[in-house]
């Protein structure tokens, strides 16, 4: 983890959990997520396990009998420091679920729910955070671009995986890959959920390339017709896709003469190609490369790729 990333994580701990966490080792170079929940244990979620914050200690323990539980105010003072001292300032992006903060950190937000009169309403008390540290984890896709070209440009790539296994972690890398070309013509990236660029007042935390425009917030209707219409990119990159309007917007941009690179959730290839039997998106939006990510019994990632009839080309090298 970057030094950047563990000071920003540091300030919306609520005081007595902040002193203590300072002085400990927990800012991992696998740290995937760390959950709050009120009246549960401070958990840090990674490749090795769970740990827990040991009650009344400055240490971490993998035993959650003997973990430190979360007060209300320990949540309250968390929401206050996430938010600046103003709610109102990020009700846009409450109303969605989440919080982006500086460094690429994403901050999922969850509790009871108090509908406002004329708009989607809101998280009145929110006691349920789960904060997504990401990862840059440069040249992981490097591997697999000499496959993806064909005579007109890239194939329409797809990349496949369980949730929790590097989907968007490896898009990010391909992206900047494919970006960094000397002869690239631009990419889009619509970042619905501020999860692939991790943009912080529209700055990009994360390096995407250098001839990367990033639509951040927006819908991925919304966002790829602007990158079309306004960008004329050679490549359109999205993330977890899924359902009829992806399939109308995906397949739009496939006619306009864009490339797709995409991700998706499944458990498994058997379970990707009974998608494809019912699924619109994938019946509109003829992919012809996917790359499928899975853990092997040692928890270490693999990495194949197949042509669009499921056909292995190769594995990671």
């Amino acid at each position: 983890m970057a030094m950047k990333q563990r000071d920003e994580l540091l300030k919306i701990f609520s005081k007595r959990l902040r002193i203590r966490l300072a002085s400990l080792p927990w800012d991992t170079e696998d740290l995937e997520e760390i959950r709050l929940r009120v009246g549960q244990p401070l958990m840090f979620v990674g490749g090795g396990g769970c740990r827990y914050l040991e009650r009344g200690m400055a240490r971490l323990t993998p035993v959650v009998t003997d973990a430190e539980r979360l007060t209300e105010e320990d949540l309250q003072e968390t929401m206050l420091y996430l938010c600046e001292y103003s709610r109102y300032a990020y009700a846009n992006q409450l109303r969605r679920g989440f919080l982006a903060m500086e460094g690429g950190i994403r901050v999922g937000v969850a509790g009871q729910y108090m509908p406002d009169a004329g708009c989607d309403g809101n998280v009145e008390y929110p006691m349920f955070f789960n904060i997504r540290v990401p990862h840059e984890k440069k040249d992981c896709a490097r591997w697999v671009c000499p496959y993806l070209w064909n005579n007109q440009g890239i194939f329409h790539t797809l990349i496949l995986a369980p949730p929790g296994v590097g989907k968007t972690t490896f898009l990010r890398d391909l992206i900047r890959q494919l970006s960094n070309r000397e002869k690239c013509r631009g990419i889009a990236v619509v970042d619905e959920r501020f999860e692939i660029a991790a943009a912080y007042h529209g700055i990009p935390q994360n390096d995407l390339g250098m001839h990367t425009d990033v639509y951040s917030g927006y819908d991925k209707t919304t966002g790829c017709i602007h990158a079309i219409r306004s960008m004329a990119p050679e490549i359109l990159a999205v993330d977890e896709i899924g359902g009829q309007e992806d399939a109308k917007t995906l397949s739009y941009a496939m006619r306009c003469g864009v490339s797709i690179v995409a991700t998706m959730h499944a458990g498994s290839l058997e379970e990707y190609g009974s998608m494809k039997d019912h699924q619109s998106v994938l019946t509109a939006c003829p992919f012809e490369r996917l790359i499928w990510i899975a853990r092997d019994a040692q928890g270490r990632r693999c990495y194949r790729l197949y042509d669009g009839q499921g056909e292995l080309l190769c594995a990671e090298p």
